[in-house]
């Protein structure tokens, strides 16, 4: 009985342990990338954020990694499915000084499989390509992943923003789910276009992604904002979807 309990604690340790070690190893990692990344050599930055890219599509552990430093240190903002599945990083660059450009990383489980994209995640559901001269084509900040059930399949729908000009910008959401290991856009899911939301609006950075598109699973309703003729989001007023057997249909009455 007593040897039974030594081996118990013993495996505990070690399991502890190895928590500690992998926590380390990421905050080691997360801290070297970072100090990479700000570098004021421009071929030190690209490097490193190679090597944290590389890093991230491969080891599984970063999913669950909370990377307080990097949000602390620029700007980094993480979405994460309620499921744990799915996985966006965006965070913003110094590629142009005029456009707001991010960077997007994005990792999704499939079973045992771990996989991962580097690049706009518009690239990867839809295939754009990225043209700085078109701000809709870039990789843009990803605010939150909604969970929605369709029968026995999950969708996720993914709420991105992206700046127009000074305080003008522009948020839409669009669903995806995972088809064996690959991430596919839903096309025609929000009453027969790609894409809810999307409308130009002001913003002096008071307004959240909460204001804007707002998900009740009780009754299966998607609300997306309206903005009014001078590009300010009207409070309290939505369009709103409502979630059928395969896809959201646009209600007639807007609230």
């Amino acid at each position: 009985m007593i040897i039974a309990e030594m081996k118990k604690t013993l495996f505990i340790v070690a399991l502890v342990a190895l928590a500690l070690a992998s926590c380390s190893k990421l905050e080691s990692n997360e801290k070297k990338f970072l100090e990479g990344m700000q570098s004021d050599s421009y071929e030190e930055s690209v490097n490193a954020f190679n090597e944290f890219a590389d890093w991230m599509l491969k080891d599984k552990s970063t999913m669950t990694y909370d990377f307080n430093l990097m949000k602390e240190k620029m700007d980094l903002k993480i979405a994460t499915s309620q499921d744990g599945h799915l996985r966006c990083y965006s965070w913003p660059t110094n590629v142009n000084e005029k456009v707001k450009v991010y960077a997007n990383l994005t990792q999704w489980t499939a079973g045992e499989n771990f996989i991962g994209f580097n690049g706009p995640i518009d690239k990867l559901l839809a295939g754009r390509n990225a043209n700085i001269k078109q701000h809709s084509s870039l990789a843009h900040r990803i605010d939150t992943i909604y969970d929605i059930k369709l029968g026995q399949r999950t969708i996720y729908i993914i709420a991105q923003t992206y700046h127009n000009t000074d305080d003008h910008y522009r948020s839409y959401v669009s669903a995806t789910f995972i088809d064996g290991v690959v991430l596919r856009l839903l096309p025609n899911f929000f009453d027969g276009i790609e894409i809810a939301g999307n409308y130009e609006y002001l913003n002096d950075g008071k307004l959240t992604i909460k204001d804007l598109f707002k998900w009740d699973e009780k009754t299966g309703k998607f609300y997306a904002y309206q903005v009014d003729d001078k590009y300010n989001v009207i409070p309290g007023k939505y369009v709103v979807y409502q979630l059928g057997n395969e896809r959201f249909t646009r209600l007639t009455t807007e609230e």
